[in-house]
């Protein structure tokens, strides 16, 4: 099943244990440092633990984002660097998290997912986010820099980015994962628009295959959002620290889109299913064409059969038992008979509406 995830962790095995998983390399792993205020912005490519671990010291405010799937060596240095709670880091290193809202003391975590719709099927990519008083350290598993649009906005002097708190930096982060979102679902609906032409015009034995994977991937899609719909509500909670009660109304705004990315999975899942009862509908009408045409043919064959069957009787005809085979016109006499009866259910069957 669609986002099936096996553990292979011992049961009863310490909280915070970085283990169970396939082992990566550390050479897929990357850090981009942006360290800003109001007035600057200083952006590093390819840092260091250490310099990372240096720049959340400062009074500035710090964003370090690490893409790509740490090992569990690198996860623990990283927890004792950067001060990210055990509990929290375990669920980083087994990504496919539901999405979530974590407090730890005055740390805040966030699970979100990014999907990608590929070869008809949802493939879960987490995105996990720590935020503190003046920090926010982000990990996404795969190589893609998705958060450059967020980065951009940095760069850009007077930017409202600059300007606010780390807490709008989070919005910003948060926002733009939702909003990742509404391309897949595109994708989707173009899927399932072909499928219904496919299924109205020309099904096929996979036009039911296609269906149902769609179906699938609408089901992952569905599990998804509605636990991230929960994450950004929770997010909203007055009690939640460091979120600001300015930036909490832009949160409003960003639960907006996972709202209207929810209906639009549910529509597109009614869609699915409507495509479902029309395929398995046009198979039923196509058997019933081909039944309807094997009973008119059947219908107009039995009288004939039943003729055929008495005169292909061997009675001797001249003892009189059959005077008809002993008639000159007694052969076209036969196909007169043959002629009217088909006739007549030519005409009966055309009153009827049968075809």
């Amino acid at each position: 099943m669609d986002a099936l995830v096996h553990r292979p962790m011992e049961p009863g095995a310490p909280p915070g244990t970085l283990s169970g998983r396939v082992p990566v390399g550390e050479e897929a792993l990357h850090f981009t440092l942006v360290e800003y205020s109001a007035d600057q912005v200083q952006v590093e490519e390819e840092v260091t633990v250490e310099r990372c671990s240096f720049h959340l010291a400062t009074p500035e405010k710090t964003w370090i984002d690490v893409a790509g799937r740490a090992s569990a060596q690198m996860l623990n240095s990283l927890g004792d660097a950067f001060h990210l709670h055990p509990l929290a880091l375990e669920d980083v290193f087994h990504s496919h998290q539901r999405p979530k809202l974590d407090i730890y003391d005055q740390q805040g975590f966030i699970v979100l997912n990014d999907p990608l719709y590929v070869d008809g099927a949802i493939k879960q990519r987490q995105v996990s986010i720590f935020f503190g008083e003046n920090y926010v350290i982000s990990f996404h598993d795969e190589d893609d820099d998705i958060f450059r649009p967020v980065r951009d906005r940095v760069l850009r002097t007077g930017s409202r980015l600059r300007r606010k708190g780390i807490d709008y930096l989070v919005y910003a982060l948060v926002d733009l994962v939702v909003d990742r979102k509404f391309p897949v679902i595109e994708k989707v609906s173009a899927r399932l628009e072909s499928l219904e032409d496919e299924a109205l015009n020309r099904p096929t034995g996979q036009t039911m295959k296609r269906i149902h994977e769609a179906r699938r991937a609408l089901m992952a899609f569905h599990r998804i959002q509605w636990a991230e719909r929960e994450t950004v509500l929770a997010l909203m909670r007055p009690e939640v620290p460091i979120i600001a009660k300015e930036t909490r109304t832009f949160l409003r705004d960003c639960f907006d889109h996972t709202v209207a990315v929810m209906d639009l999975i549910e529509s597109y899942r009614e869609m699915a299913n409507g495509l479902m009862e029309v395929y398995l509908m046009d198979s039923s009408n196509r058997m019933n064409e081909v039944m309807k045409t094997l009973a008119i043919i059947t219908a107009f064959f039995m009288p004939l059969s039943f003729l055929a069957g008495i005169y292909g009787m061997n009675f001797d005809r001249d003892r009189g038992n059959m005077p008809e085979l002993g008639w000159q016109y007694g052969y076209l006499f036969f196909w007169a008979i043959v002629v009217v009866v088909v006739a007549s259910l030519f005409i009966w069957m055309k009153r009827k509406r049968w075809f």
